[in-house]
């Protein structure tokens, strides 16, 4: 009798699983019009920034369809390998994106203020065991869970200070070369919320590894699933708001930096006046 109670609830959970998966694939396609309207469809410069954030919509995207195709109860090694990897692709994209915009030849102070997200492939490396779970997959998983989730939680608040503490140099860049820019208390403000609720996921993972009851584990494993992507989501806000930001006040204005055109053209029109004034002076000496 318990074995078919617990054979519908897992059936009732991979349901709703299945349509919660359904509506971020959609939202991931919401998330992708946004791109491609801020930053335009071109695909010149394949690792470019928006080509990274594009990349990063579509592998979320892709990644919630196997899901919807696969049971989430259903443990095995090769499984978890392919899944961990995918999210540690996605993790590798998003330092990878914030590192491009940071260092970019056209913010004259990224060497300055030491913009430069380092050990880049390190942090890789060392999330990957992180994300791996071993729920399912071995029989004694909770202690080896439970100080996995608290070292996550360790690396989330640090993680959260390192990027930061670059994204405020940036912006305070930003602002140095442009008074009316706006916005900065907001992008300054995610990086802590984004922490705060993957932080709260792993707390409540912490305490699922204490609950028996498979019914209570299931609706435990969905409250966490919703602080997990309320988190993703603020991360690819801050992604596609920073490189806004980037495009605005560094890429197309000229506050400085090389980059834009706008400062090519200054001195043609400055050699026009001249010329203009020397023809002037000319006349009025002939006359």
């Amino acid at each position: 009798m318990d074995s078919l109670i617990e054979k519908e609830i897992m059936q009732k959970h991979n349901q709703a699983d299945a349509f919660i998966s359904l509506f971020f694939a959609g939202l991931d396609a919401v998330c992708y019009i946004i791109i491609v309207t801020f930053f335009g469809c071109e695909f010149k410069g394949l690792n470019s920034p928006k080509q990274k954030l594009s990349l990063l919509i579509i592998l979320d995207a892709v990644l919630r369809i196997i899901n919807m195709y696969t049971d989430e109860y259903s443990k095995y090694w090769l499984k978890e390998i392919f899944l961990s990897s995918f999210v540690t692709a996605q993790f590798y994209i998003i330092i990878s994106c914030l590192n491009d915009i940071f260092t970019d030849r056209g913010n004259e102070n990224s060497l300055e203020n030491d913009l430069e997200v380092k050990n880049q492939s390190l942090i890789t490396i060392l999330f990957f065991p992180l994300v791996f779970s071993f729920k399912g997959l071995l029989l004694t998983y909770k202690l080896l869970s439970a100080l996995q989730y608290m070292c996550i939680m360790v690396g989330i608040y640090f993680l959260s200070k390192y990027i930061g503490n670059k994204i405020e140099l940036f912006l305070s860049n930003i602002s140095k070369k442009n008074s009316s820019f706006k916005g900065e208390n907001f992008i300054n403000n995610l990086p802590f919320f984004i922490s705060i609720y993957f932080i709260l996921n792993y707390c409540f993972e912490l305490f699922s590894l204490l609950v028996e009851d498979k019914l209570y584990a299931s609706y435990m494993i969905m409250l966490c699933k919703i602080f997990k992507e309320v988190g993703k989501y603020l991360v690819f806000l801050l992604l596609i708001v920073i490189n806004h930001t980037f495009n605005n006040y560094i890429q197309e204005n000229d506050f400085g930096f090389s980059s834009s055109g706008f400062s090519d053209r200054k001195p043609k029109d400055n050699e026009r006046t001249r010329v203009n004034i020397y023809k002037d002076e000319e006349e009025l000496d002939d006359a």
